[in-house]
């Protein structure tokens, strides 16, 4: 008869910020780090410690006792410290696919700097994982990952066999869309199913019992997995005497103090294939009740996604390819430089951080935390574009401006700048003269151009004389006056990925600028939008022949759930405004598009009703609680603003909101203008399919989602970065899109207010709306560049040799339609790094001008030099060059 093993493993579940600030609980690591120094040191049969998959926490240990890093380093290299593979526990679905890999890029790194890595995804407290995993963690050469969430452990007595998102046993395999497989550890009883081992052998007794049996209950081998922590938990430091205790009492179990390698190993080893079942693609907790599927995270704090998402874009589709176009100029690449902005980011990406599911102290800091990786990202990007633009060629026949993008295909931009002229610096004039000689030069406008000549349609905003500076690299600073303008222009033919220089003249001020017209629609080549009374919008695409009525009504509901889910009020008040009468006008009317603006004023209740307290005094779980909306209301004031710029094939939708009022939640509802009995969203490097409708066991009202750049349903498409929830109707005939979700506590285990999660304060949403077909088959990557920022500098002056071209595209590849552009960087090795995922059902094709290796995630390479490549369906493909 087989022995049964179980495998005790001793670890603290880390989070680094949550429930108390990030510095009360450094001080409680750095006690737990000592103390688990001395036990691996002193203690026989306390052999391991699981440091919780990320790298952060010996960083924030060792931030406080450096001088203990070679310590650490020898506990790694004996195997006693089990560390990485992740730089920090990130939320899978609130940080996008690129950040997933930099996050493992860099954990491994640090964890080989320390000696070694241990081999196993871990996703303990994950709110949700994306359908992806199985081949990122198949690229970076794992066979195994341990989760505790998404699936419904069923166990003996409710097996389920045709279900994708159940599992009988706690071991599972676990396919991702590309056909890419790995063993799925569940942690069924939660990664504390092993905590505080009792001494006392009466004590011990029942708790291993109970324990024993939990355990068998879902495992498919002999192998049994007791997790020996759980949040900020003090290390067990007479565990080996509890597993001496165990051992007299159950001779007929092996209790082994383990690590995760150790207990993969001889799951792998005892597993019966055929006995297990084969999940699939994303894992959410479809298959529950739909109540602790923490999907609310996605709107909670909406500002913190909101800034995640824009830093997110500017390093990857800036600051990194910039940075490789800069090497040409010269410049090496600031690997060091992008590594402190990204884990900076990252920082702030963490589960229980960037889900907006913390005390108000922590996202407080967060903010701070946002502020300088964008000032760090902005400095990477200014200083490459400058350094380009110092050795562009150009013509002398105007002021040169150059404008970046990264895409990944060729696109039509409006961009906006602000111009420099007539400088005069404080070398040639005392400065308190300069704004005043400045003041007598005659009114001026500017003509645009690119370098064939071709005209390019500019809008001009005088900004008068301001004082600036510059810092040259050999001198002291130089500080000027000079007058500034707004330049607003569209920019045709921007490379797929690279930059294109554009020259502005100046001219005279004429008297050519359109008029207002009044006329309350919205038109040109493609899309013929109108407005109706009440607000609500029509778009009808020309091409496509499709139209959808009906868009952009508001619906505001009582939300008395907290951080982590919705729940409606008990009255179910929900106030709308299909009968309002907005006030209606044209904001903007000018060569470039045409700008809408409307006006809705609500009546709203101020907040919850007054039982609402005592239900959150009382814990009162969130689907139990009853309280209604309060009868006081207020003046609710939604700004939206529509724009259709001529070149536009989609209509670009700003919402502004002055947020003063508690426990709500505000939708823009979308008509789709056809029923589905599924949709399709963007997710983590992949297009994932899901059913409108919930399976029979879901009892939650509300079906809420999360995406990732866009959502379709029927004939629309809604793009957005920053705003990651939405609902689909079960028709799939209405689509809804959160703008605001204001609550006032962290919820889970206790009373933690969390006040500022009201989100008092003004709130602006975008997001673009375009219409589909059938045939439409390239919409990820149309969202894709859709959501690229664009950069323009002038031109500074400088005496560098002039070498390089005025307009460039480095993106020597053609992708067939269905690949999506994903990353160009520089590898380690300052070789070029390329990758794209395949959205399409059938292979595709992506041909090369350079040669490349077709490389892992780990920018590891294998396989010849070639310049055409076959891409599976749902592929992740990146290629080194050579």
């Amino acid at each position: 008869m087989t022995r049964k093993k179980a495998h005790i493993i001793s670890h603290s579940h880390w989070d680094r910020e949550w429930f108390l600030p990030l510095e009360s609980l450094r001080f409680r690591l750095v006690t737990l780090m000592d103390e688990v120094e001395d036990l691996l040191d002193k203690e026989a049969g306390f052999n391991h410690f699981h440091m919780d998959g990320q790298m952060i926490m010996l960083e924030d240990y060792l931030a406080v006792k450096p001088a203990k890093r070679e310590k650490m380093k020898q506990l790694v290299a004996d195997g006693k410290l089990r560390i990485g593979p992740w730089y920090m526990l990130q939320d899978a679905f609130l940080t996008s696919g690129e950040a997933n890999i930099r996050n493992l890029q860099y954990g491994l790194e640090m964890a080989e700097e320390f000696g070694q890595a241990e081999k196993i995804g871990y996703f303990p407290d994950t709110f949700g994982l994306y359908g992806q995993v199985p081949q990122l963690m198949r690229q970076a050469g794992f066979d195994t990952v341990v989760f505790g969430r998404g699936v419904n452990p069923t166990g003996f007595n409710n097996q389920v066999f045709d279900s994708a998102f159940a599992s009988k046993y706690s071991e599972m395999f676990w396919e991702s869309p590309d056909g890419s497989k790995v063993l799925g550890i569940l942690l069924a009883n939660w990664y504390s199913n092993g905590n505080e081992i009792p001494t006392d052998k009466e004590a011990a007794k029942i708790f291993w019992d109970k324990k024993l049996a939990d355990v068998e209950r879902f495992a498919s081998t002999d192998e049994w997995l007791f997790m020996n922590g759980c949040d900020h938990q003090p290390v067990q430091t007479d565990l080996a005497e509890a597993l001496e205790v165990a051992r007299e009492l159950y001779p007929e179990v092996d209790f082994i103090h383990s690590h995760f390698e150790k207990y993969q190993d001889a799951v792998k080893a005892g597993l019966e294939p055929e006995k297990l079942q084969t999940v699939h693609g994303e894992l959410t907790s479809q298959q529950s009740d739909g109540w602790s599927t923490l999907a609310n995270t996605a709107s909670s704090r909406i500002y913190l996604k909101q800034a995640n998402a824009k830093i997110e874009r500017l390093l990857e589709r800036l600051a990194e390819p910039i940075s490789v176009m800069a090497t040409e100029a010269g410049v090496s690449y600031p690997h060091e430089y992008l590594a402190f902005a990204w884990k900076l980011l990252m920082e702030n990406q963490i589960h229980d951080s960037i889900t907006g599911c913390s005390l108000d102290e922590v996202h407080r800091e967060m903010e701070a935390r946002f502020e300088k990786v964008e000032q760090t990202t902005m400095a990477i990007i200014q200083n490459a574009a400058r350094k380009i633009t110092e050795q562009i060629a150009t013509n002398d026949a105007g002021i040169p401006i150059t404008v970046f993008h990264a895409g990944g295909v060729e696109a039509t931009r409006t961009v906006e700048l602000e111009l420099e002229t007539d400088a005069i610096h404080f070398s040639e004039m005392h400065f308190e003269l300069i704004p005043d000689e400045l003041a007598k030069l005659p009114e001026q406008s500017f003509r645009m151009e690119t370098s064939n000549g071709e005209e390019i349609p500019v809008v001009v905003e005088s900004l008068g004389i301001h004082f600036n500076y510059d810092l040259p690299e050999r001198k002291f600073r130089d500080s000027y006056f000079a007058r500034k303008y707004k330049l607003t222009f569209t920019v045709e033919h921007l490379p797929a990925v690279g930059y294109q220089t554009i020259y502005a003249h100046p001219v005279a001020v004429s008297d050519d600028e359109k008029e207002l017209t009044g006329d309350l629609q919205l038109e040109n080549q493609y899309l013929k939008v109108e407005i109706a009374p009440n607000g609500t919008y029509s778009i009808l695409d020309k091409e496509k022949a499709v139209e959808v009525a009906g868009l952009g009504a508001y619906e505001d509901v009582g939300d008395i759930g907290n951080e982590y889910m919705f729940k409606e009020t008990g009255d179910n008040l929900r106030i709308n405004t299909f009968n309002s009468k907005p006030a209606v006008r044209v904001l903007r009317e000018d060569k470039l598009g045409k700008t809408i603006e409307i006006k809705h004023e609500i009546e709203i209740p101020v907040s919850a009703s007054a039982t609402f307290a005592e239900e959150k005094r009382r814990l009162v779980w969130h689907p139990d609680r009853t309280s209604h909306r309060s009868d006081n209301r207020t003046t609710f004031k939604i700004t939206t603003e529509l724009t259709l710029n001529k070149h536009d094939k989609q209509l670009t939708v700003r919402v502004k909101l002055d947020n003063q009022v508690d426990d709500h939640r505000l939708r823009v509802l979308l008509p789709t203008g056809k029923q589905t009995e599924t949709h399709q969203a963007g997710s983590v490097f992949e297009v994932v399919t899901r059913a409108n409708k919930q399976v029979e066991e879901w009892t939650n009202p509300a079906n809420d989602n999360r995406k990732q750049g866009f959502v379709t349903s029927g004939n629309i498409v809604v793009a957005s970065l920053d705003l990651p929830e939405y609902e689909v109707s079960e028709q799939g005939d209405r689509l809804e899109l959160t703008l605001l979700r204001a609550v006032s506590e962290i919820g889970d285990w206790g009373d933690f207010p969390a006040y500022e999660a009201e989100c008092h304060r003004e709130i602006t949403a975008e997001f673009h709306v375009f219409l589909t077909d059938e045939s439409s088959v390239n919409v990820p990557a149309q969202v894709n560049a859709l959501l690229t920022p664009t950069f323009a500098i002038q031109h500074p002056s400088s005496s560098k040799e002039k070498i390089l071209a005025e307009t460039k595209d480095f993106a020597k590849w053609k992708v067939a339609d269905g690949l999506v552009f994903s990353a160009f960087k520089l590898a380690k090795d300052n070789q070029p790094i390329i990758r794209f995922y395949q959205t399409g059902s059938e292979p595709k094709l992506l041909n090369t001008v350079n040669l490349w290796r077709k490389s892992t995630i780990l920018e590891e390479t294998a396989g010849d030099a070639k310049n055409q490549f076959t891409v599976k369906p749902n592929e992740i493909i990146t290629l080194k060059g050579v």
